[in-house]
């Protein structure tokens, strides 16, 4: 049976199409944006795109009565700095938006609901390693509005029986990031692909930052996993390739690419948030254990896999 992805034009939603295509799942994506062919990777052909805003319950309704979905899995939503710019709008979107697509679920018989949370629901001062029974205490608006959609999920599995899932997925590193999209984390990605490209890129957290990081290709797995296993016990699930400050990273980089023009200019709002997470041990025991997902990739074969598609993409 198919499944609906919201944000499915995203740079986690064009790998998550192919991964469900590659194992003869369906895919519609529900997105504001129209599908860009020059996007690296693009939408695949045979998935199909519906438009409209996440914020809009009867656009979501009428996007899920287009076929007999198994499941969505639900991307839609804005990230660190947009939120902090906009509590309001993020609030509408990340938590308004996930009521729509529960109620929706419920109202078309979906059974199953997979959203895509973040580890930016907990906060500093956290014991180490961190399981997903660790207290979760925002610092963010970003945290605290995915925080309280998770909680929402949980509502409508124990109200109306929703098979809710969701995965607290670590800061995802892809290719072409969107810039303007306000994510805290986004220089994880842009060294990497700045450094292949052969261009200068002053990054805009201090060396010292870090965090837990997911290649998109392993976050795109582990929601398809989530969304096709027969059982999920846990609900919540850790889901992270690994650990690494910008430190770190530049070291690896430049390892690669001896040249590469990487200097540090700390954003004063950007720099403090950063640093949180930066020693964070992540357990993904119970992913492991339970759903059999792993990350593919370490974070040195990541580096090399994403320069190779920023290559191929700037060629």
């Amino acid at each position: 049976m198919p499944i609906l992805v919201t944000g499915g034009n995203g740079y986690i939603g064009r790998w998550l199409a192919h991964e469900l295509l590659a194992h003869d799942t369906s895919v519609v994506t529900f997105d504001r944006l129209a599908p860009d062919p020059s996007s690296k990777p693009a939408l695949p052909p045979s998935a199909r795109f519906v438009g409209g805003d996440i914020t809009d319950r009867d656009a979501v309704l009428e996007a899920a009565r287009t076929e007999s979905f198994s499941a969505i899995i639900h991307l839609a939503g804005i990230v660190t700095m947009g939120c902090e710019r906009d509590p309001d709008l993020g609030m509408r979107v990340n938590l308004g938006g996930t009521h729509n697509v529960l109620e929706v679920a419920r109202l078309c018989g979906i059974p199953r609901v997979v959203f895509a949370s973040t580890i930016s629901v907990y906060g500093p001062d956290v014991t180490q390693p961190m399981t997903e029974a660790t207290p979760a205490r925002p610092l963010t608006w970003y945290g605290q509005s995915k925080l309280m959609a998770e909680e929402l999920g949980m509502y409508y599995q124990r109200r109306f029986g929703l098979d809710f899932r969701a995965t607290r997925l670590a800061a995802i590193v892809g290719p072409a990031r969107n810039a303007a999209s306000g994510s805290a984390t986004m220089y994880t990605s842009l060294i990497i692909e700045r450094a292949a490209l052969g261009q200068p890129y002053e990054i805009d957290v201090d060396p010292e930052a870090g965090t837990p990081i997911c290649y998109a290709k392993d976050a795109a797995r582990a929601l398809a996993t989530l969304a096709t296993v027969p059982t999920a016990p846990q609900r919540i699930y850790h889901v992270s390739t690994g650990l690494v400050t910008a430190r770190d990273l530049i070291a690896i980089v430049r390892r690669k690419v001896p040249d590469a023009q990487l200097t540090f200019k700390p954003d004063p709002l950007l720099a403090p948030v950063s640093r949180i997470s930066r020693d964070w041990q992540l357990s993904i025991d119970a992913a492991e254990r339970e759903l059999g997902w792993k990350p593919a990739f370490t974070i040195e074969t990541m580096v090399d896999d994403l320069m190779e598609i920023a290559r191929s993409a700037g060629s």
